[in-house]
């Protein structure tokens, strides 16, 4: 399998100032868990890899190992925040940029319904209730997030919020006259993440 670390080098490459004196161990530790990680993913298709390969994995390895050398897992949790908020941020200029085509934002709605059943759907780990019957609103509710579970598996789900936030960063001001309504998440304690993105009249 080919495997991802871009953000798990991004990741420690922001920790060498903040932790100097333990940078080594935390390296040596992040990767070892990295790697033990996605040989449970051998052989999975990579609408799963994408999410747990590419984001899900290096955080949770990048979080034990400062957590394990440090004791600092507030701070290790708000090193990934501000990462994919960041990155997130990135994606949200491109949405706006978009969003800025004249009428183009009263199609984003019907899109994004699109883009969540294709890297969101049942093959990537996901299950949902697709409440969009209108092309003006996508309304879709994640009832089991990948996200959400392997962070619980591997005994830090209040890691699963960095990716919510992550969400509510790029999508929440893509255009004046687009409404990003997310009330609940899974990662939150809620009974689901309610993705709903509709267009205001």
């Amino acid at each position: 399998m080919k495997q991802n670390k871009n953000i798990l080098e991004a990741l420690l490459e922001r920790s060498k100032d903040i932790f100097p004196d333990q940078q080594g161990q935390i390296e040596k530790k992040a990767r070892a868990l990295f790697i033990e990680y996605c040989k449970e993913e051998e052989g999975k298709p990579k609408e799963i890899t994408m999410h747990t390969v590419n984001k899900i994995l290096p955080c949770i390895a990048f979080y034990k190992a400062v957590s394990e050398y440090t004791g600092k897992s507030e701070q290790a949790y708000s090193m990934i925040e501000e990462y994919f908020a960041e990155e997130c941020a990135l994606i949200a200029k491109k949405l706006q940029k978009l969003c800025g085509i004249p009428f183009v934002y009263k199609f984003v709605p019907r899109i994004m319904a699109g883009i969540i059943h294709k890297f969101f759907g049942t093959r990537s780990g996901f299950e949902m209730i697709d409440h969009s019957i209108r092309s003006d609103v996508c309304h879709v509710d994640i009832v089991k997030c990948p996200y959400f579970s392997i962070c619980s598996d591997y005994g830090c789900p209040e890691l699963t919020t960095v990716f919510c936030n992550g969400d509510d960063v790029a999508y929440g001001n893509m255009h004046s006259k687009l409404s990003w309504d997310r009330k609940k998440t899974l990662g939150r304690g809620d009974n689901c993440c309610d993705f709903i993105l509709r267009i205001i009249k």
